[in-house]
């Protein structure tokens, strides 16, 4: 006949001994230590397939970055319906 399965043993608890960490606590007033690469953000909204696509193979042809040519169309819109 089959033997059931073997149960490994669970693990040791760790003892009360062992030092307790501590979370380092933040000045009051700041809740991020994060600093800033420049002056750029992520930006994120939802468009569709086309615009993307459309987008992206305009970054290909030109050689430039997506941010780039959203920047570019942000100063096109811009003179034409002036600055926000």
């Amino acid at each position: 006949m089959a033997k059931g399965l073997q149960i490994a043993e669970p693990p040791r608890r760790r003892s009360d001994e062992a030092p307790q960490l501590r979370k380092p606590e933040a000045p009051k007033g700041e809740k991020f230590s994060q600093v800033a690469e420049g002056d750029k953000v992520q930006f994120n909204k939802r468009v569709t397939r086309g615009v993307a696509d459309g987008y992206e193979m305009l970054a290909i042809r030109t050689r430039r970055k997506v941010p780039e040519l959203l920047a570019e169309a942000l100063e096109l819109l811009e003179q034409r319906y002036g600055k926000v």
